[in-house]
Order: structure tokens, then sequence, then C-alpha cells
């Protein structure tokens, strides 16, 4: 878990499965501690992922659009992330992600994370 930007207390991503050139596969297993709700740690997953996968310092989350949540999770769930690099322009990345629980889609959302600047992300263009 090292790839991703965020580490303890800070990071809800739970488990890198796979990782290539623009997309990313994890884990985000709600727990009652969560210290918001389960829905908004569950995009923030996403994020966390997306993250891991085009920077080599931390990003921010800045554009969330069209997220859909069909139920929210509950303690317990174990949602599993396919995060999906769109597009790239210098320091902006948009991307898709989707959260499914027991091969059931929960969630839909498309962000954008930026970086301070162009050094810090190692995402092609």
């Amino acid at each position: 878990m090292r790839e991703l930007p965020h580490q303890i207390p800070f990071r809800v991503a739970s488990r890198l499965i796979r990782r290539d050139a623009s997309s990313i596969e994890g884990e985000f297993v709600c727990t009652a501690d969560d210290a918001m709700p389960l829905d908004v740690m569950l995009v923030e997953a996403m994020a966390q992922f997306g993250g891991a996968l085009v920077f080599d310092a931390q990003g921010y989350l800045s554009a969330i659009d069209d997220c859909r949540l069909a139920r929210a999770p509950v303690a317990g769930d174990v949602v599993h992330i396919e995060v999906h690099l769109d597009a790239s322009l210098g320091a902006l990345h948009r991307f898709s992600g989707v959260g499914r629980i027991d091969g059931v889609e929960v969630a839909r959302a498309r962000f954008c994370l930026s970086a301070l600047s162009i050094s810090t992300t190692h995402a092609e263009a």
C-alpha cells in the first residue's frame, strides 16, 4: 500500500489488487470506526486509488461529477473498486470509478485530482 498517497490514519483504501498504466483495482473495507459516513468514505477511497495511479506525492481531490450511489455501504461490507484514468492535462487528471459489493454495482463517479505541480505526477498525458 506504499503506492497510495495517503497513509494511516488518513488512508481509507484498504487493499491494492491490480494496477496498470491506466487503471487500478482495490478494496475498501467498511468499518464501524470510520470517521465519516461510509458513502463519503467510499468516494474518498476511489479518489485515493486514482491518486496512487498518477501521483508520486499527494494530490488534491478537485472535482466530483455525476456521483451515483445505488446504496450506501454498511459496516462489514467489502467494496471492490475499479478506477480508470480517462484523461490528463498537465497536473489535472480525470477518472471514472465504480464500486461493487458482491459483484453488484453500488457506486459510480467521475472525479478529478490535481497536483501542486506537474513534477509530482507520473501519468502520461
